[in-house]
């Protein structure tokens, strides 16, 4: 009986901590401004076939992974985790840091510099071209001088 209870016991202390990733964004920032990087957060939540599929697919793209590793600080928000989230004034879970910074539906992939301030959020899925548009339209700073549709389309006149 007592080796039952141990092993639920040990089974229960292991699924409380793979759910309790905490997340400091004050720390992040700084090493993304030592690094000269942004921040891209991406949310998801449990059961989400569109989630799911950009994990399975985007985040193994080879181009959209070399862009990410070179310019971004990558920080993974699962809604179930309870773990804590540290920003700024912000103190909460991860759900709730999901809806504190605009990830209004999911997935979301949301984008912020080493200040804090977001500078782009991608709502919704992506396939892996329209989240490469996503990313690099962040990474090359185009951000600042067009809008998202205008860069895609600057991308469209490229390839050709």
């Amino acid at each position: 009986m007592l080796k039952k209870f141990v092993k639920y016991f040990l089974l229960l202390m292991l699924l409380t901590n793979v759910y309790s990733v905490e997340v400091d964004i004050d720390k992040l920032l700084q090493q993304a401004k030592k690094q000269n990087k942004l921040i891209m957060y991406f949310h998801y939540i449990p059961g989400c076939f569109y989630c799911k599929r950009m994990l399975d697919e985007n985040f193994k793209d080879p181009n959209i992974l070399e862009v990410v590793n070179k310019n971004f600080i990558y920080v993974d928000i699962y809604t179930e985790d309870k773990g804590l989230v540290k920003f700024k004034k912000f103190s909460g879970t991860h759900k709730e840091f999901s809806v504190y910074i605009g990830a209004v539906a999911y997935p979301a992939t949301i984008f912020m510099n080493s200040e804090g301030e977001v500078l782009h959020r991608a709502i919704g899925y992506r396939n892996i071209d329209e989240h490469f548009a996503d990313i690099t339209y962040i990474s090359t700073k185009s951000h600042k001088t067009m809008d998202l549709e205008s860069y895609k389309e600057k991308l469209e006149f490229e390839k050709d």
